[in-house]
């Protein structure tokens, strides 16, 4: 069982690299400015949360699992020990309600609180990025202002995952209606796979030269797009995310500012030893790391769907139960074991 205010010294499996959570922000051209004093206190919801500058943000943020008891109930119990766990890992920001916390499963009233739950138990610490997606536009606007209310920094955003609109000029009107109806900083999540709808670089340029957007989280497992993002805003202070864990380092390697990240929830000191390796420019110490994750990217396709074995492994560290949202399917004892003898080989010790 994993202590609540520690997090163990980790060797992942024959590479052992000490773990640097500190960043040497002089030597990014993006400059981490995340100064300990900036996130000292915590934002109450009625004061104004959008003065928190994520425009030089880079690391690593974890998108949080949602943690549930076994009747399907939100549990604050298991949803403490994670941010402990992940703050204590040195990440750099946290993300609330999205895919990984199965936004989509919660009532507007439920995903407000949840958010709640976390600024507070971050405390001002690091930025929270809360999801705010649905299903229309309207509803859309109406979770950013629930988000804005819970104390979130900033909202993050896909297309309408039912009513996708088609044409370029409809997706980007789509992020403007929100932007413009919401009091706080808005990011892009741009993942075709769960939407049927790509944002292309045009678009995202344009949203974010026009300051729409201040930030983007690239899910689309194209790392040419990722590339091209990269080039066309590297004059900007403009925060470029990869969402994708085996394509981490190297996005770091060219350019990017770090990734938000699924596995962040079971290996969050992992993921920012990657980050740090390969911001350095260490790169055969990020090579060595990447492929640590890449042996931990098993986890979402040995059991029952990727959410069922990303909770499965989040219960077997201690920290949470394994109940996934319905409608996704439970871990079965034959996955459990195969998640067990992952996280073993990745060097993280499962619970008895």
């Amino acid at each position: 069982m994993l202590m609540q205010n520690s997090v163990p010294r980790i060797c992942y499996g024959r590479t052992h690299i000490a773990a640097t959570s500190q960043i040497t922000t002089n030597s990014f051209e993006g400059k981490n400015t995340l100064a300990a004093n900036k996130y000292s206190g915590h934002v109450k919801p009625e004061e104004d949360n959008t003065l928190h500058d994520v425009s030089n943000l880079a690391g690593v943020i974890p998108a949080l699992i949602t943690p549930l008891t076994p009747d399907g109930n939100f549990d604050p119990a298991g949803m403490r020990r994670l941010v402990r766990y992940v703050l204590d890992a040195g990440v750099h920001g946290v993300f609330v309600m999205g895919s990984s916390g199965e936004f989509y499963a919660f009532t507007p009233e439920e995903r407000r609180q949840i958010t709640e739950f976390v600024v507070d138990e971050v405390g001002g610490r690091v930025p929270v990025f809360c999801g705010i997606s649905d299903h229309s536009t309207n509803l859309a606007i109406r979770n950013g202002k629930e988000a804005k209310k819970a104390g979130a920094d900033v909202a993050v955003l896909v297309l309408p995952y039912y009513a996708t609109p088609a044409r370029q000029e409809d997706m980007a009107e789509h992020f403007r209606y929100v932007r413009d109806h919401i009091d706080m900083p808005l990011a892009m999540y741009n993942v075709p796979q769960a939407v049927k709808g790509f944002v292309k670089l045009d678009t995202i340029a344009e949203l974010a030269e026009d300051g729409t957007i201040v930030a983007l989280k690239d899910s689309t497992c194209d790392f040419n797009h990722f590339q091209q993002v990269i080039i066309r805003l590297s004059g900007m202070r403009f925060p470029i995310f990869q969402g994708s864990e085996p394509q981490l380092a190297c996005s770091v390697l060219m350019g990017g500012h770090g990734g938000v990240l699924g596995l962040g929830n079971v290996a969050p000191r992992l993921c920012v030893d990657i980050f740090n390796a390969a911001h350095a420019g260490r790169a055969e110490d990020a090579r060595k790391l990447q492929a640590v994750m890449t042996r931990l990217w098993d986890l979402f396709w040995v059991g029952e769907s990727p959410m069922t074995g990303m909770k499965a492994a989040v219960s077997l560290l201690g920290i949470c139960g394994p109940t996934t949202a319905r409608p996704t399917p439970q871990v079965s004892r034959e996955s459990m074991e195969r998640i067990r003898g992952i996280l073993e080989q990745a060097g993280l010790t499962p619970r008895a």
